[in-house]
């Protein structure tokens, strides 16, 4: 289906699977993160449709001359007695629309607009998650006067043109100095091992020894554990089987005479890698830190294969900023069609200025707490 609005010419689909050429054409770390590639959102969507989640829909933009300019990967739901469009997917940690880099900030209000008018019943567009930057580019879409910054970020270490000793010099001395006894401890009293395997070449065993440290580490963190979660268990479970076509999953283990105590699962585009699901054992393994010494294995791995970044996603944990990992903002939008969604875009606004007061006031009294 296609409709015109302001010269753009939106087509909606109910999935990326034949959108590859046009994903080709727009992602590129400039605009895109991992969770935007199209082999990880194929997986994703494939699990909305089989698992009757919610209603699928992408919205390809093209400009008046035919070129793809913009993708909005969503779901269709209701909530609140509203029907929504929404790119808040449960597994897509970064949930922002791809954006060509010809479009300016005066150009998207009515290309949103034209996205809304494509889909008829929908009162409001949601956008959440949204980092404010792409690596070194600004995320136009952040500083339209619909965005509010979330109270949480995600943490990004640069690894590009650094060596070995800059990444661990970003690191607090007194961080620096416990995990390098933790990692000289382990390997005095056992046979310390490290291991990483991307995508078909992750070990059946290994994957589910995973799995089973998975669940035991959510249960004494009490978190979800989104692995063993039937909607949405196959999306990693194929990243690992090499199904996720331009987004592997890879798999790093540390073990000590030949018993896992950490495993880290991630995706990565080629460039750039993503941690996502950590695991560790704890009990007499606690003073080691395990899974803080397979992250540190992990970021110099991918430094020595030459990549970009290293993501440590979203989430607050004091860890990421030990890592000397750069704070990426964090950022969702709203946009109204209806008299209906304008009424509840007006309430969320005020939620937003509350968010922002709120974020405020705990960055001063971290601050505070530091001085003092």
């Amino acid at each position: 289906m296609g409709r015109s609005g302001d010269g753009w010419r939106v087509e909606i689909h109910d999935g990326v699977d034949h959108l590859a050429s046009e994903w080709a054409a727009l992602a590129g770390p400039h605009n895109a993160t991992p969770f935007q590639s199209h082999g990880f959102l194929r997986l994703v969507f494939r699990a909305l449709a089989v698992n009757h989640l919610a209603t699928p829909v992408v919205a390809l933009v093209r400009a008046p001359d035919g070129r793809p300019v913009a993708l909005f990967p969503m779901q269709r739901t209701r909530k609140h007695g509203l029907t929504w469009l929404s790119t808040d997917i449960r597994p897509v940690d970064y949930c922002a629309p791809l954006l060509d880099a010809s479009l300016t900030a005066g150009d998207l209000p009515g290309l949103v607009k034209a996205v809304l008018a494509a889909v008829p019943g929908v009162d409001l567009l949601y956008c959440n998650r949204m980092p404010d930057r792409f690596g070194e580019t600004p995320d136009p879409f952040v500083r339209l006067p619909n965005a509010g910054r979330l109270r949480l970020s995600a943490w990004v270490l640069a690894l590009a043109g650094r060596n070995a000793g800059d990444i661990a010099a970003a690191r607090p001395a007194n961080f620096r100095g416990n995990l390098r006894r933790a990692t000289q401890n382990l390997a005095k009293a056992h046979r310390r091992q490290f291991s990483i395997a991307m995508g078909g070449a992750i070990d059946e065993a290994d994957l589910a020894a995973f799995r089973a440290l998975r669940v035991t580490s959510s249960e004494e963190k009490g978190r979800g554990n989104i692995l063993e979660e039937d909607d949405w268990s196959a999306v990693y479970l194929d990243l690992m089987r090499s199904e996720g076509g331009d987004c592997r999953g890879w798999l790093a283990r540390l073990a000590v005479d030949d018993e896992p105590i950490a495993y880290l699962f991630g995706i990565t585009d080629g460039r750039r890698a993503v941690a996502m699901l950590p695991a560790a054992k704890l009990g007499p393994w606690r003073p080691y830190s395990p899974g803080l010494q397979l992250f540190s294995d992990v970021i110099e791995h991918f430094r020595a294969e030459g990549y970009d970044c290293f993501d440590l996603s979203i989430g607050d944990m004091d860890y990421k900023r030990r890592f000397g990992c750069q704070e990426v903002g964090l950022y969702d939008a709203l946009f109204a069609r209806t008299p209906a969604g304008w009424g509840y875009y007006l309430l969320w606004r005020l939620k937003i200025a509350l968010r922002a007061r709120m974020k405020t006031i705990a960055e001063a009294r971290a601050k505070s707490s530091k001085a003092g």
